[in-house]
């Protein structure tokens, strides 16, 4: 009997225990179900929409290599999919580099989070314009006490290297079309013409009414206050609070105590960090071989990135639209069933007007086949505008740069720094006059001078014609606002130069008009897995450790990418004297 008692016990004992341990998670779970979730958003670097794998050679020349930029879309994309809680913005680090038309497209998706229910923080710390743009679009903004605030209007920069050609004997001989191709005043000018800098100063004021409309309806100013803080520039968090930029004024303590969460709030990251990927030797050398196929898993509206200067070639290069490559691409979108329709993406300063051609006509072969947009980035110019003439629905951002409809043609000539060195070149040919156009060591005579200009007016024709075969436009209205001109988005608009004022959400809304709705969204093209990139952040620590004069030049805003590309060319292809369609990489917006 007592044995029997003993076992009854014994085994409700041990039922209570199991009852305890399953039920015990259940009541961590339901603990932590009711703590308070707070999204933690830490921005830093530069933001790409669609960064490239691999190592592009004139970051190195340049001394601006070493990190990795981002997939800005990613990060649209992991903020759509937060759900509930409230949201803190870090802006401490002091490197953030995002564009007018990214952070405009970021305002489209706080508005969005705003809707869902999901309260906003920023906190900043020493803050650029990018940083305070993206704490505007918070519902609270909070600096910390030692911090300061550079509220600036947008300028712009070029770099001007006449004189040193002049000092080195290479003289750039040039063939153009439209007074305003301000892509050849740096070879042949010390300073910029008068006509280009007020057309340049005109363009940004439209840009900074779009930065000073922004500001003041967020933060309840007059426009001519915020014009007024712009030009004072640089204001302390204590200033900035009295201006009422911000809302509040913290110790330096970091971003997480501005959010005074208690002790049930639970910090979670908006972006998971990506593993990092194994190198070895093999993968190094076979790094770029392998071709990239089109994969889709379901159908899909496909998100055609076009970033980079335009260049002829058969072989894919990171940081530039190489023709072979990408109408390889665009074809392949056109025969595959699954893609049910495209969003070019553009991004770039123009290039090569052969290479132009090719993607343009690839992309209008394209748009017979599915519906199309085109969605320009922070720079659609030149050849970026030609070939976003495909005949469908153009948007831009009001701070996109486009427009630059211009021609030009570049050859140098070196004789004076080969007379220096001592070096003479003889040429024997049946035709001198037609030979001596390979030979950079001598210039060209006026009359193939002549047909050059013919050649490079040919161009700017067919540049005409394929804006006039899409756009409701007279010739004599186009020849007003091309000539190499450059607009921001905003003016592009009042121009016609493009259809509305919009960005890469409401140019995939247009295609789905068409395409149906709630359609997978691709982004292509997708890098291979290339550790090159990974051997270029080796490389680019190996140029910082020097801090030589080229580096600080190039932190300073001196890049010569676009320059060295036409040089390069020139250099390479001196008897092919190539058409561009081209603004100067230099010329950008801080």
């Amino acid at each position: 009997m007592r044995t029997a008692l003993a076992l009854l016990i014994s085994c409700s004992l041990l039922a209570a225990q199991n009852d305890a341990t399953e039920t015990a998670p259940t009541k961590v779970a339901e603990k932590r179900s009711t703590d308070r979730v707070i999204h933690e958003l830490k921005l830093s670097g530069s933001y790409m929409d669609l960064p490239a794998a691999g190592l592009d050679i004139t970051q190195l020349m340049s001394g601006d290599v070493g990190g990795q930029p981002k997939a800005f879309y990613d990060l649209i994309r992991d903020l759509h999919a937060l759900d509930g809680g409230a949201l803190l913005v870090d802006l401490s680090n002091p490197s953030l580099g995002l564009n007018g038309a990214q952070l405009t497209e970021l305002a489209r998706t706080f508005d969005q989070l705003r809707q869902s229910g999901i309260s906003t923080t920023a906190y900043l710390e020493n803050a650029s314009m990018a940083h305070y743009r993206v704490a505007l679009l918070c519902d609270k903004v909070v600096q910390a006490d030692m911090g300061m605030l550079d509220f600036h209007a947008p300028s712009m920069g070029a770099m001007f290297f006449k004189g040193v050609m002049d000092l080195l004997g290479v003289e750039m001989q040039i063939t153009r079309c439209g007074d305003f191709k301000g892509a050849v005043e740096p070879f042949m000018r010390e300073s910029m013409s008068a006509h280009l800098k007020e057309h340049y100063k005109t363009m940004l004021g439209t840009m900074n009414d779009h930065v000073v409309s922004t500001v003041s309806k967020r933060r309840s100013l007059s426009p001519e206050t915020v014009r007024e803080l712009q030009a004072r520039r640089l204001l302390t968090a204590t200033a900035a609070l009295e201006a009422k930029l911000i809302d509040a004024v913290a110790p330096w303590r970091g971003a997480r105590l501005v959010m005074a969460t208690g002790d049930d709030a639970t910090f979670k990251p908006v972006s998971k960090p990506k593993k990092a990927k194994s190198i070895s030797l093999m993968s190094i050398l076979s790094a770029g071989r392998k071709k990239s196929k089109l994969k889709l898993a379901e159908d899909s509206i496909v998100v055609l990135h076009l970033s980079g200067a335009i260049q002829d070639g058969a072989k894919a290069s990171p940081g530039a639209i190489v023709s072979g490559p990408t109408v390889e691409l665009i074809r392949s979108l056109a025969k595959e069933k699954k893609v049910k329709g495209v969003v070019v993406r553009v991004n770039s300063p123009g290039g090569s007007a052969s290479a132009s051609e090719a993607i343009l006509l690839a992309l209008r072969e394209l748009a017979e086949t599915r519906p199309v947009a085109v969605s320009m980035g922070e720079m659609a110019a030149s050849g970026g505008y030609y070939v976003s003439m495909i005949g469908c629905k153009v948007l831009a951002e009001a701070e996109t740069i486009t427009g630059s409809i211009g021609v030009f043609g570049m050859r140098p000539n070196v004789k004076e720094l080969a007379d220096a060195l001592g070096v003479h070149q003889e040429v024997v040919a049946l035709d001198e006059g037609a030979a001596n156009m390979n030979n950079v060591f001598a210039p060209l005579a006026p009359d193939q001078l002549a047909r050059v200009q013919t050649m490079v007016d040919g161009v700017y024709v067919r540049f005409q014609d394929r804006i006039l075969d899409v756009r409701p436009m007279t010739r004599d209205a186009l020849l007003k606002v091309a000539g190499g001109r450059v607009w921001s988005g905003a003016q592009a608009k009042e121009l016609g130069l493009v259809d509305a004022i919009g960005g890469l959400s409401q140019a995939i809304a247009l295609v789905e008009e068409k395409a149906g709705k709630d359609r997978a969204i691709a982004h292509l093209p997708k890098p291979d897995d290339n550790p090159l990139g990974a051997l270029g952040s080796l490389l680019g620590a190996q140029l910082r450790s020097r801090q030589d004069r080229l580096e600080l030049l190039a932190r300073a805003g001196f890049k010569l990418d676009g320059a060295l590309r036409m040089l390069l060319d020139g250099l390479n292809n001196p008897g092919a004297t190539r058409a561009w369609m081209m603004l100067p990489a230099e010329l950008k917006i801080r």
